[in-house]
């Protein structure tokens, strides 16, 4: 399944209001689905399922002209999202998570999209048809491959998108018998166990002046008022730009990594854990390293390479020469060994160490082992 996002061509009123209106109308459902089920389970300790709460659908119509005024499978399809979150509410509770997070009401700020699962819309050359909506033509940017599943309308804070999923053919690119280790930083965003150095782009620190005279505006301006709606209008297109900025980032710098590599080795870090170190939180944010190593993975998938995690813990203590492990702490830039003496930088020691981890007999991608090389994480995560 691969999702391609496009932006709208300068969409009439028309249909940015009938689109508000379906937007309005999912939120409703969807906070009025869960308070329906958390009343269900305090007052008769019942369980309400999707099935039955679509069924209650063309009940409600006949006394709800906007509700009739929303397609069917959009209807449905919130209710679906409701039923996934509370799916993976209830599988973080079984998992033991203490923060396990019970789905919220949203609020006008908090529900953006809406989605048609099945039918209700279909693509001309560049125009997009919606049951009930209307058209409106689609910057389509590339060409859409495979089986269009869904269709998934949008807001955003520069305007309106639609992400498209197809069912699309695999893409393997050509096989180098290449493999490599990857530790992730941030005096470098990478670097690899080749000694090469990826550099850290730092999106969000070179935005932080901008961001904080966006913020300084909102706060200036009266609350509830037009000028504050457009002050927070601008100060979300700034964010919005640097998570664009990262994103892109992490789609160069995969691709060209699995371009070069058929086997990719990264540290199975706890990202979550990491952040909770108030000095280092901004910096970590603003790599980005989940959302890179996420990119990795499906990029991947797709081109019939593979990325191995392996445990993070001493990547960086152990020496990639003799293994002698030597504490050191993070203002410690440079790797020497007082057993064998080598010198390598810090990142550099840990990405040979990485690499070790996941190929512990030196052997490429292309069947030279007769063993699976896999790490305790991967096990863990079914890989």
């Amino acid at each position: 399944m691969k999702a391609y996002k496009f932006k709208f061509r300068r969409p009439s009123k028309a249909f940015v209001a009938k689109c508000e209106s379906a937007l309005e109308v999912c939120r409703e459902l969807y906070n009025a689905a869960l308070q329906e089920r958390i009343g269900a389970w305090k007052l008769c300790r019942k369980s309400v399922s999707f099935a039955e709460q679509c069924a209650q659908l063309p009940e409600i119509k006949p006394l709800r002209p906007d509700v009739t005024a929303v397609h069917s499978q959009v209807l449905q399809a919130t209710l679906r999202r409701l039923q996934r979150s509370l799916e993976n509410f209830f599988r973080r509770v079984k998992a033991g998570d203490a923060k396990a997070g019970f789905p919220r009401f949203k609020s006008r700020l908090r529900f953006d999209s809406f989605t048609y699962s099945q039918s209700g819309f279909r693509i001309e050359g560049d125009k997009l048809y919606l049951a009930k909506i209307g058209s409106c033509r689609i910057r389509l940017s590339r060409e859409i491959l495979g089986a269009i599943k869904t269709c998934t309308i949008k807001r955003e804070a520069d305007g309106w998108h639609i992400i498209l999923t197809a069912e699309t053919e695999a893409k393997p690119l050509p096989k180098t018998g290449a493999t490599v280790g990857l530790d992730v930083g941030l005096e470098n965003f990478a670097t690899l166990s080749n000694g090469e150095a990826i550099p850290n782009p730092r999106y969000l620190q070179k935005a932080e002046k901008r961001l904080k005279t966006a913020q300084r505006s909102v706060s200036r301006k009266k609350r509830r008022g037009a000028n504050r709606r457009k002050a927070v209008q601008l100060l979300a297109r700034q964010h919005l730009k640097v998570k664009r900025q990262r994103q892109d980032f992490a789609h160069k710098t995969s691709l060209d990594l699995l371009r070069r590599f058929d086997e990719i080795a990264v540290e199975d870090l706890n990202i979550k854990g990491m952040v909770k170190n108030h000095h280092l939180a901004k910096s970590i944010s603003d790599a980005a390293w989940g959302t890179f190593i996420q990119t990795l993975e499906a990029k991947a998938e797709e081109a019939a390479k593979r990325v191995w995690k392996v445990p993070a813990p001493y990547t960086s203590q152990e020496c990639s020469g003799c293994g002698h492990r030597m504490r050191k702490t993070l203002a410690q830039r440079e790797h020497r060994c007082s057993e064998c003496g080598l010198h390598l930088h810090r990142d550099h020691n840990a990405a040979i160490n990485i690499k070790g981890r996941a190929f512990p007999l030196g052997m490429g991608a292309v069947g030279l082992s007769s063993e699976p090389r896999i790490s305790a994480s991967n096990a863990a995560l079914g890989v």
